[in-house]
């Protein structure tokens, strides 16, 4: 009689639906599986004739693959923030002995209603999602894998999911503020609060520092930058008749944008009116161009994001939730003092 083919977790994970990383969690005693699927995966074994003794003699395989997904609307258009934050979970993830598997997400994909099938030949451990997805897409995920996920600079209401962001209310408070304490009490902000999360926040942290102010006419002063509908990632503004004091931009890319708007109708920054950004990303400016902003710490970022993952694959049971990463005010050559403004 020829010898018994050996069980392996893969076996035993394929009967039950799940990952092999929940399977190996569930054998070895580890957290992050639930009493109720650790009896059944450990009945499965046993049914099976799963021997974990042998299989947990060797030193276990420490090295995972990443997926990483990225909608197209964010990465189509170089340079790309979030394809260089990709570039930093790259790196961390190769310092660890990881690799890393870029999905880019067209707008058809993201509004996927049913489970779906994205990687069938890679064996992924985890997931992590850079900026916002359509909720259809999340859903999908979920149903389909059972496999930890990170968010990277986008939050929401999921359980079971980490979210690493950048802190873009306080953030753009501390923006708007720098202007009002250098004499700038008319404002504008610039972008569509409703196009993302993220934006929502940092016109939020906009409103919350001319609120203190006691500034409330300037709230409603918004210049929209972009389109609503999903898929379209291309900023252009309309400048008002009547120019504000100052400009307060979402991003740096924006605040680019309205600075080239601005030269071309005669206006000079900061000699006439005066701007700020957000996310110290603007590589692809006219030279001379320094725009006063937020740094976002990229390195950062990508450092707890793969951080979380790895622990999470690895079943170590730590609090989820929202994790932000404040950055600092950068000082660029687009605001002046007021007074020394008209002096």
């Amino acid at each position: 009689m020829g010898q018994k083919k050996s069980v392996k977790l893969g076996d035993i994970a394929d009967q039950l639906g799940v990952s092999i990383v929940t399977v190996s969690n569930a054998l070895n005693g580890r957290k992050g599986v639930s009493d109720e699927l650790r009896k059944k995966v450990r009945e499965k074994a046993d049914e099976l004739g799963y021997q974990l003794s042998i299989r947990t003699a060797p030193k276990e395989k420490t090295s995972y693959s990443i997926w990483v997904a990225v909608a197209e609307r964010y990465v189509k258009e170089f340079p790309s923030f979030y394809m260089d934050i990709y570039q930093q979970v790259a790196k961390e993830a190769v310092k660890k002995g990881h690799l890393t598997v870029l999905d880019v997400i067209s707008p058809q994909r993201e509004r996927v209603d049913d489970a779906f099938d994205s990687f069938t030949e890679q064996n992924i451990a985890g997931l992590i999602l850079i900026g916002e997805l359509h909720d259809n897409y999340i859903r999908a995920v979920r149903r389909t894998y059972d496999i930890p996920v990170v968010c990277v600079d986008y939050y929401d209401v999921y359980s079971g999911m980490d979210y690493i962001v950048t802190d873009g209310f306080h953030g753009m408070e501390q923006m708007t503020e720098y202007l009002i304490q250098r004499g700038y009490h008319d404002l504008a902000f610039v972008g569509s609060p409703k196009s993302t999360k993220n934006i929502m926040d940092r016109y939020l942290g906009y409103c919350k520092a001319l609120e203190r102010a006691g500034i409330k006419e300037s709230q409603q002063y918004v210049i929209p930058d972009r389109e609503l509908e999903l898929g379209s990632y291309h900023i252009d503004m309309e400048l008002p008749k009547e120019l504000p004091e100052g400009f307060v931009c979402n991003c740096d890319k924006t605040a680019g944008i309205l600075i080239e708007k601005l030269r071309g109708f005669g206006v000079h920054v900061p000699e006439d009116v005066a701007v700020v950004g957000f996310d110290h990303y603007y590589p692809q400016g006219k030279k001379g161009i320094e725009i006063t902003t937020y740094e976002n710490n990229q390195k950062v970022l990508a450092q707890i994001s793969v951080n979380t993952l790895i622990k999470r694959i690895e079943g170590k049971d730590t609090a989820r939730g929202v994790r932000f990463v404040k950055g600092d005010i950068v000082i660029g050559n687009t605001v002046k003092e007021k007074e020394e403004r008209h002096g």
